[in-house]
């Protein structure tokens, strides 16, 4: 596990439920989504108060944030203002807003807020979510990112620089810490080059088991090497899902994967090799 403490912990801290003049919410992008004034005014020309439901706020010095319920926020605002047409009765209605209000948050904890509130709905994907947390300043995005802009690495295309599934290249940081993945990152870089698939958040998985579990053994340039010999990054990236499925004869889970690219990683190491061998994991235990 790595030494540095990555959850998403907040800090026991004030909480209020109030009515609040939505005219008076603001909006910071660092600690969540963007504003989509679009996806907003559909909401307010369609908005029923009563299923409002209760936005989260974060009191700061400066005034009240949105964390959570921004669009529902911007959407009475727009109301307000006499920007949608709306019925006396909703207007009446959404002068004063139930809502939920934290205060002594750092920007770190709303982001933290912001996330695992939308995790409980899948409402917010991965690219979203490391981005905040980059802006917001969250150790394990901001230590990931930190890593990723070393390799000349964006969140989020396919492209020679571009790497997707950020949510296992962030397991790999909460798992082992940043160094580990720098690691893995040159090492995989070493095996094949810059492409697209060099990146696969898989196949860097299973060379960060690799190295964190066998550290006085591994050698990176000599790993990298064994790789290579196994064939482009794409073709190893398909052995590991057929080591995963068993020759599709059974379904596969991101666990799986892992456990199938640490075989792939750690057969590769072993390949032609009398001493300094490691084991190799039975993944179907």
């Amino acid at each position: 596990m790595s030494g540095k403490d990555y959850s998403y912990g907040i800090p026991d801290h004030p909480i209020e439920y109030v009515q609040v003049d939505p005219r008076s919410i603001k909006f910071d992008p660092r600690a969540q989504r963007n504003l989509n004034k679009s996806r907003a005014q559909a909401i307010a020309e369609k908005l029923v108060p009563t299923a409002l439901g209760t936005p989260i706020l974060s009191q700061r010095e400066d005034g009240l944030y949105a964390v959570d319920g921004m669009h529902r926020v911007y959407a009475c605002q727009l109301i307000l203002a006499g920007k949608v047409t709306a019925s006396t009765q909703v207007h009446e209605a959404i002068q004063t807003i139930a809502c939920e209000v934290h205060s002594n948050l750092s920007m770190a904890h709303e982001a933290s807020l912001f996330i695992i509130k939308n995790k409980e709905s899948s409402k917010v994907g991965p690219n979203d979510e490391f981005r905040i947390g980059v802006l917001a300043g969250h150790p394990l995005f901001v230590d990931t990112n930190t890593v990723l802009e070393k390799h000349q690495l964006k969140v989020g295309s396919r492209t020679t620089n571009g790497v997707r599934g950020i949510k296992g290249i962030l397991s790999i940081v909460e798992e082992y810490g940043p160094d580990v993945l720098d690691q893995s990152l040159a090492i995989a870089e070493s095996a094949w080059g810059r492409t697209p698939d060099t990146w696969h958040s898989v196949t860097l998985g299973g060379i960060a088991i690799v190295i964190s579990r066998h550290p006085d053994v591994i050698k990176p340039e000599e790993l990298a090497q064994k790789l290579k010999r196994q064939g482009d990054p794409l073709s190893f990236k398909a052995k590991i899902q057929t080591i995963a499925t068993n020759n599709n004869t059974r379904a596969d889970g991101t666990r799986g994967r892992l456990k199938a690219a640490h075989l792939a990683v750690a057969s590769a190491w072993n390949a032609s090799r009398r001493v300094n061998r490691i084991p190799v994991p039975n993944i179907f235990e």
